[in-house]
């Protein structure tokens, strides 16, 4: 019985914007264990969008379906007519929505509440969505559909008032309505190792018999990729089968099978064990950094990142020597080995990591082609460990595959006895 999600607006149909929400919200449902069918893009035109909720309403089976957009101030912003003849109810005016506005216009001269009140409206009956981080409210409305009804919710387009109320209002509600809460679940992730692996390893497949079997009949399980790691769950009112998933897993897959995200988990550890962070990037760009910052704390732990992708920089900056770019070349064991040294000692940290590599499109050569990489871990009076990997993808997954693999090398390496 599955979700339909829509993101409407012509920026999004024409190509001109990105559409982030609807991807997110069918992350966080199919992750939920629920089924998400389809993710469209519509344009501001409210023929189309009648025209596609009835078409969907009239499908069998259909659960849910999920708005995102056309709930602003101005003249195309037409979510909330539409719905309004959808399901044949009134419209009225949200008096907490309302009082938002009103304090708002008080504040500043060039909010005009006559205009703005627009974004204040709701469907009479609906239960309403606060929007705390914006003005317009969300929306739940349940809609007659065969035998049954579906649920029609509509949020706004701006995707950190989407996420907001998503994550605070419309997704425990979904969870209740629909997520059976006598089965339990288990989340984990597996990084670099693809889907249909993990699924033969398991499962099984036309080569080899998998590590479970005999499933009972609610068992349900489930799969989203990201860059460098794959997240499952699995969902059943066996919690003896979870707990044998969860040991055969870590069984076949060492180290790399975690239960968060590895900067989450290196994150902790650092914090646990007071250990100053400090960071050699060259093919990355920075992108490590970037997945170590966006963690609230990070400042207890992070030294800071030198970005060096010219050879000049990384002997200016981080001390790697002449000979050994001549002998070895950038992109190698020694030159990675060079540059965590060179970060602990610059940015005086306790712990390191470097990377280094082609992510091409171009550089790439016989001996060293395009998705080779290498990376080194150091801690100070412990023996450093670097890897090589080679990856062949396209420069930007190469880069962030990488750039998460290096996080999971220094966290395995931080986990090793000193040798």
């Amino acid at each position: 019985m599955p979700f339909y999600i829509f993101s409407t607006g012509s920026e999004l149909s024409s190509g001109r914007s990105r559409d982030t929400n609807g991807p997110d919200i069918a992350r966080a449902l199919s992750e939920a264990g629920l089924e998400v069918a389809a993710i469209t893009l519509l344009p501001d035109d409210p023929s189309a969008i009648l025209a596609e909720l009835n078409r969907i309403r009239a499908l069998p089976g259909t659960q849910g379906i999920v708005m995102t957009g056309g709930l602003g101030p101005t003249a195309d912003d037409f979510t909330v007519d539409v719905l309004a003849q959808f399901t044949g109810r009134g419209i009225s005016e949200d008096e907490y929505a309302m009082r938002k506005l009103e304090i708002a216009a008080k504040r500043s001269a060039r909010i005009k509440l006559e205009s703005a009140r627009r974004q204040a409206r709701v469907l009479e009956g609906a239960h309403v969505l606060r929007n705390e981080k914006g003005m317009a409210p969300g929306m739940i409305v349940d809609v007659p559909a065969g035998s049954g009804s579906v649920l029609v919710a509509a949020m706004p387009g701006v995707p950190s008032e989407m996420k907001a109320m998503f994550e605070n209002e419309l997704f425990p509600e979904i969870k209740r309505r629909f997520i059976a809460h006598n089965r339990s679940r288990l989340v984990f992730l597996i990084y670099g190792v693809g889907e249909s692996q993990v699924q033969a390893t398991l499962f099984g497949d036309d080569t080899q018999v998998g590590l479970i079997t005999d499933l009972p009949i609610d068992f349900r399980w489930g799969v989203t990729a990201q860059a460098g790691f794959i997240k499952l769950f699995f969902e059943t009112s066996d919690t003896g089968l979870l707990a044998k998933i969860d040991s055969l897993a870590a069984a076949a897959y060492p180290g790399i099978k975690l239960d968060l995200p590895v900067e989450e988990k290196l994150h902790d550890l650092c914090i646990a064990q007071n250990l100053k962070l400090g960071l050699a990037e060259s093919c990355t760009g920075g992108l490590i950094a970037k997945l170590i910052t966006d963690r609230s704390g990070s400042s207890q732990y992070f030294q800071g990142s030198c970005v060096v992708y010219a050879n000049e920089a990384k002997t200016k900056l981080l001390g790697v020597s002449q000979d050994i770019l001549a002998k070895h070349g950038a992109v190698s064991e020694e030159t990675a080995l060079a540059m965590a040294s060179g970060a602990l000692d610059v940015l005086g940290a306790d712990i390191s990591i470097s990377i280094t590599g082609i992510a091409g499109p171009d550089g790439g050569s016989k001996e060293k082609p395009v998705g080779t990489v290498y990376c080194a871990a150091m801690q100070r009076g412990k023996k450093p460990l670097a890897v090589k990997w080679f990856m062949p993808f396209d420069r930007e997954r190469i880069r962030e595959y990488s750039g998460r693999m290096a996080l999971l090398h220094l966290f395995n390496y931080l986990n090793d006895p000193p040798q």
